[in-house]
């Protein structure tokens, strides 16, 4: 038999780290093989316009402008994710917004 207060607490927890995951500060970071000019990649979650606007400014000021035309851009911006040529300017990234 199944202790039903303890799944209940134990369900109750669950989701509680599953809300706070949805609403919480985090970046996801990856390597994309199809992606041969920037494979390193990280995707912020729950910042705020202010943060991103944050961001982009501050990838501007440490990495220079960027363009997906641009032949040796460090980095370029899409889909709400950065892209990286470079794993330690993404490892910057996520040092400086983490």
């Amino acid at each position: 038999m199944i202790n039903s207060g303890f799944t209940a607490k134990w369900v109750a927890e669950l989701a509680d780290k599953f809300i706070l995951g949805l609403t919480m500060k985090h970046l996801d970071v990856g390597y994309a093989d199809n992606q041969p000019r920037w494979p390193y990649w990280v995707q912020p979650y729950n910042y705020s316009a202010k943060e991103w606007s944050d961001m982009t400014d501050w990838m501007v000021a440490t990495f220079g402008p960027s363009d997906w035309l641009l032949k040796n851009a460090p980095y370029v911006g899409s889909d709400r994710k950065y892209w990286f040529r470079d794993e330690r300017d993404r490892t910057l990234f996520i040092l400086k917004w983490s």
